[in-house]
């Protein structure tokens, strides 16, 4: 692990090229440096569906060509190169977007504009059943985006783009896509390819998705050298004969057990696509498999080891380790959604409807055998109405609903059975002059939570206000004034029970009211003929900001959290440029660099759980002909700035290379030869419950073949 002082030095470089190319107060590209420069990107989470470079706040939108580049596991893997975006990272199978250091409920995973319908939300051991290969499109509104998607929303929405029910017409009769690709670090395997037929606008479309990978390996130790030593010191203080097996409980050493997996998608729609817009339906059926990594720990410290303990003999051969097979866990949802568009040349030119039906199980296996049974099923729905009053004025209203029953049965049933009721009605205008413009949203949501021991409703209400200018063709500056509500969810209000993927008694509050934030936000933007860039500046503060706080008990062998309410402040900032370098020798150019921070507090004292330290991206892109080359650096600081509860991780550097060759000129065919964490460094995420755990895998070699056609 590399020195405090050359971490800092790392990144102040990274700090220096920023302020050198004019980024230092300006970020995320509206159109990459490798994408058409006459590409036009919409950003269709937006109701207003405008263009990503007229947006007030901060968006990232991401193509199908960059997740393919960028495949690294999961969806929220994939993405935390973006500015601002990390993961909760429990392994390659498990891990949800967080946005500018908020995460679980507070972000919402879309699949094209409806929840996932899924239990990721409640627990970091939980996948999200949305995958970004084979997305069309994925957007990741940074900030409150409570307006247009609820209080779940306040953190910022990941909306998946995924084309499974087909709104265009084809080119040809038949139109689709294979992937083919393969990763050394975990010996894996990705699969995917979907086929749409066109019979004269009755669209038939399939879709299939594989991916699955062995434990990953690792440079060094799977825990830190600080939890090594405090088993060390556990285990001494064990009597001989108790039946302990070194070889069994000697650390792991070059790869992270049980992080193994394997995911399966299938998909099959239909649509009508006429001038007038199209309607269709489609069914998707995803399987999952993994195990959990870093459980044996979990499973330890849920355990008294103290001196002096009573039956401790009669109490380990209940859990003997050896020869103990580690939990598994298996996913399984059905998902059904109807959507369609409304096309029309008058006032209101465009009605859009969702409506989306889930069956999801996540079943814990013990031994083979089910040890604890999570069930959800769910629906939600959203109708949107867009008018436009000619070229300076535009807007949109909105209905939306969402029911959800969850139940949780065996060992780690930490929250009892409850009914999730919530609906929403929302308008948002925008009056544009061309030189300077205003923006406006409201929304008002009720939420009602039905368990065994008592039902609490709520009703929220959110605003939103924004200014901005044109000073030149060139330049974008815009301010924005949120007030947002977000009501409690089941697990802050009926959670009671030891939770293994948190390492915590957890312990709900029937108390909790909403916590109503007030958020600020200054964004800057530049396009000019070789430089695009983008900045943000934010400041957000929470009045009974609902988090897990410690209580100093102990309860079944776990540290009891308890949910409730803390005036806290969030603020940070994003800064993405990307820039043509020229051509040298008949090769073209381009660099990119990026740098974001954010900072909890909680007033009185203390910092926020789980915050994601300052990091840096830098990257150099050689293109000629039909090859393309990007080397990147990815830097991340120290994390001293941490709850009381909570330990520190060190900051790491590292390398990745990619190649693409596109070597037909008649034919869309691209193969993809990258490599990640060049120097195989020891990196750990802090925002990750696992991070004393489970490091990011080591060097990995990936190659990949992908064809349209």
């Amino acid at each position: 692990m590399a020195s405090d002082f050359s971490h800092a030095r790392r990144l102040g470089a990274a700090v220096s090229l920023l302020a050198l190319t004019g980024s230092a107060a300006l970020a995320q590209t509206a159109i990459p440096a490798e994408a058409d420069a006459d590409d036009v990107i919409v950003v269709r989470s937006a109701p207003l569906q405008l263009r990503s470079e007229e947006m007030v706040g901060s968006v990232g939108v991401v193509s199908a060509r960059q997740i393919e580049r960028d495949l690294n596991g999961n969806i929220a893997d994939t993405l935390d190169r973006l500015p601002g975006v990390n993961s909760t990272y429990f392994g390659p199978a498990a891990g949800r977007p967080i946005v500018r250091g908020l995460g679980a409920d507070r972000v919402r995973v879309l699949i094209n504009g409806l929840g996932a319908l899924d239990a990721s939300s409640a627990s970091p051991d939980h996948a999200v059943s949305a995958e970004a290969l084979g997305a069309r499109q994925i957007e990741v509104l940074r900030g409150p985006a409570a307006i247009a998607y609820g209080g779940g929303a306040v953190g910022g929405v990941v909306n998946v783009l995924d084309g499974r029910i087909p709104s265009e017409r084809n080119e040809n009769l038949i139109d689709g896509f294979a992937y083919l690709g393969a990763t050394s670090v975990d010996e894996g395997a990705q699969a995917a390819g979907r086929v749409t037929a066109d019979f004269n606008g009755l669209m038939i479309q399939l879709e299939g998705l594989k991916r699955e990978g062995d434990d990953f390996d690792i440079p060094g130790f799977a825990e830190t050298e600080a939890l090594r030593e405090d088993h060390h010191h556990e285990d001494e203080d064990h009597e001989e004969g108790e039946g302990h097996d070194d070889e069994a409980e000697a650390p792991a050493y070059g790869h992270v057990p049980d992080s193994d997996y394997a995911f399966e998608t299938y998909s099959g729609a239909v649509s009508l696509v006429r001038g007038w817009g199209f309607v269709g339906l489609s069914v998707k059926e995803t399987d999952a498999e993994y195990g959990l990594p870093g459980h044996d720990h979990a499973h330890e410290e849920g355990h008294d080891h103290e001196e002096g303990e009573d039956d401790h003999d009669e109490d380990h051969d209940d859990h003997d380790h050896e020869g103990e097979e580690a939990p598994r866990l298996v996913l399984d949802q059905t998902r059904i959604d109807l959507r369609g568009e409304l096309k029309r040349d008058a006032l209101f030119n465009r009605v859009r409807w969702s409506f989306a039906h889930a069956h999801y199980t996540h079943a814990e296996l013990e031994e083979g055998e089910i040890g604890t049974l999570f069930r959800k099923n769910g629906f939600e729905g959203r109708i949107e109405v867009g008018h436009d009053h000619g070229g300076d004025r535009q807007g949109a209203w909105g209905i939306q609903a969402l029911t959800q029953d969850f139940s949780a049965e065996g060992d780690e049933s930490y929250i009892e059975p409850v009914t999730t009721q919530d609906w929403g009605a929302f308008v948002t205008e925008r009056w544009d002059n061309g030189d300077w413009g205003l923006e406006g949203g409201l929304r008002v949501e009720s939420r009602e939570l039905s368990g065994q021991r008592a039902t609490r409703s709520f009703d929220t209400v959110s605003g939103s206000g924004s200014v901005f200018v044109r000073p030149r063709e060139d330049w974008f500056l815009a301010a924005t004034l949120s007030r947002t509500e977000r009501a409690p969810t089941d697990a802050e209000v009926f959670a009671d029970g030891p939770h293994a993927a948190t390492r915590a008694y957890e312990r709900g509050s029937l108390d909790l009211d909403t916590e109503v934030a007030w958020s600020g936000e200054l964004t800057a933007r530049y396009s000019g003929p070789r430089i695009s860039a983008e900045g943000n500046v934010f400041y957000a503060d929470y009045d009974g900001f609902i988090g897990l706080f410690p209580t100093g008990e102990e309860e079944e062998g776990f540290d009891v959290f308890e949910y409730r309410q803390a005036d806290t402040a969030l603020y940070g900032f994003e800064a993405q440029l990307t820039a043509a370098l020229g051509d040298v020798r008949g090769w073209a150019f381009s660099g990119e660099a990026s740098l974001d921070y954010v900072r909890g507090t909680v007033d009185g004292g203390g910092d926020l759980p789980r915050i994601p330290p300052l990091s840096c991206n830098i990257a150099l892109i050689a293109e000629r002909g039909v090859w393309s080359v990007r080397g990147e650096a990815h830097l991340v600081a120290d994390q001293y700035e941490t709850a009381a509860f909570e330990t520190e991780t060190d900051g790491y550097a590292m390398f990745n290379a990619d190649l693409e060759v596109t070597p037909f000129a008649d034919r869309d065919v691209r193969v993809i030869l990258g490599v990640r964490n060049i120097t195989d460094e020891e990196g750990r995420v802090h925002t990750s419950f696992l991070k004393d755990q489970v490091p990011l895998p080591g060097r990995n070699v990936r190659i990949a073949v992908r064809t349209s056609f």
